[in-house]
């Protein structure tokens, strides 16, 4: 009877529909182009159990024509399909992207795109692929953008290198544990250990633009208050130095050395000098 009941609650979680109602931004990319020249989209859901509704606005890149249009669709589970109704408002121009689209669309919960493809309802040979996530960027119905496309660009580069959406890269930095990294005596460089933990920090720095880390050095207090500054400095810059091989952008970098005045053990035994010998980390 357990069994069953447990089994009963499983499937019912595997077959509850993903709460994909809010905002959203994304890129159109048309027919096989190229990301750089994909179309700015923005989305508005509103869920009625499996009926859903909304808005969409397109803007076409780095430009001022755009159309705003009302949509209607059905969800099953995670996925979407979508029919654009009819025009709330555009540029009003030949190059207005008036064309009706119907989307089918797909939730992936491991990187939190919300992706499928796009076909016009009026348009001839219009299609291609869509790519949206989660944002705070509300549908806006003015002629005017609400912002620039500079996000876009950002969101480009970090999609080609695999990265998830920007909520599930924020939740790796809310969940990162930071360790120290630790150095042998009078020593500076970086043991191969400790690769794999700073290349997992280097991926959530490089996948949230303006998240920086605080690298700070330490020593045991071997040597002359003088002498360990200069060591817990080198210490620092081989972290720093590692994060740029990997190409972190220099800015995202700040270093701070404190030499021996800040020991976290005694430096009476051998074990606590080691643990001395540091260096440690914070986002900022």
């Amino acid at each position: 009877m357990k069994k069953l009941v447990f089994l009963f609650f499983i499937c019912s979680l595997l077959g509850r529909t993903q709460d994909l109602t809010g905002n959203w931004s994304g890129i159109l990319i048309h027919n096989g182009a190229s990301l750089k020249k994909a179309d700015v989209i923005y989305l508005k859901l509103t869920a009625n159990n499996t009926k859903v509704s909304g808005l969409t606005r397109i803007e076409l890149l780095d430009g001022t024509d755009f159309a705003v249009k009302s949509f209607t669709g059905d969800q099953k589970e995670n996925q979407l399909r979508l029919s654009e109704e009819y025009g709330r408002k555009s540029s009003n121009t030949r190059l207005s992207p008036v064309c009706k689209l119907n989307y089918e669309l797909k939730y992936i919960d491991s990187t939190g795109y919300l992706k499928g493809t796009y076909v016009s309802s009026d348009c001839r040979n219009y299609q291609g692929e869509v790519v949206f996530f989660r944002s705070n960027h509300p549908v806006n119905t003015d002629k005017k953008p609400a912002s620039t496309h500079l996000w876009k660009h950002r969101f480009i580069r970090n999609y080609q290198k695999g990265y998830p959406a920007p909520e599930i890269m924020k939740a790796e930095q809310m969940n990162f544990k930071f360790q120290p990294i630790y150095f042998d005596h009078d020593k500076s460089e970086i043991k191969p250990e400790f690769h794999e933990y700073l290349n997992r920090m280097a991926r959530v720095l490089d996948g949230i633009h303006d998240l920086r880390v605080e690298i700070i050095g330490h020593t045991d207090a071997v040597g002359t208050d003088q002498y360990n500054i200069g060591l817990s400095e080198r210490r620092a810059k081989a972290i720093r130095d590692y994060f740029k091989a990997q190409g972190i952008e220099p800015e995202k970098l700040e270093i701070d050395f404190k030499g021996k005045r800040q020991p976290i053990e005694t430096n009476k035994t051998r074990e606590g000098k080691q643990m001395n010998r540091r260096v440690v980390f914070k986002f900022i």
